[in-house]
């Protein structure tokens, strides 16, 4: 019994005949690579943020501000909750931030 060849895969019109893609072909025209550095940064910035948060969350979620934030503010002005849950956030972020960066830092394979 005779079998019937498979047909040729069609080739995406912008390829033109006989060109396969590769992967040094832009997925989009105008498309650039952040340099290491830039990406790198984001990178860390990004995850020591979402980190900062779930921390915060947690943080708050057990600790009452108010009565740490009076023990160091000036006796007739407190400081409100707010104020006092965005120092935590930044804390926490800059906590997670170095903690991100030294990671990506060591697992660098460039230095």
């Amino acid at each position: 019994m005779l079998r019937k060849a498979d047909p040729e895969p069609m080739e995406p019109t912008s390829m033109g005949p006989g060109r396969r893609p590769t992967l040094d072909d832009d997925a989009y025209p105008g498309q650039r690579e952040l340099p290491h550095l830039v990406r790198l940064f984001f990178t860390v910035s990004w995850s020591s943020f979402l980190a900062a948060a779930f921390a915060t969350l947690l943080c708050f979620a057990i600790v009452d501000p108010a009565p740490i934030g009076a023990q160091f503010s000036a006796p007739g002005e407190p400081w409100s909750r707010m104020t006092l849950y965005s120092f935590g956030f930044l804390f926490f972020w800059l906590c997670c931030a170095i903690a991100a960066g030294l990671t990506a830092w060591m697992l660098d394979p460039r230095r």
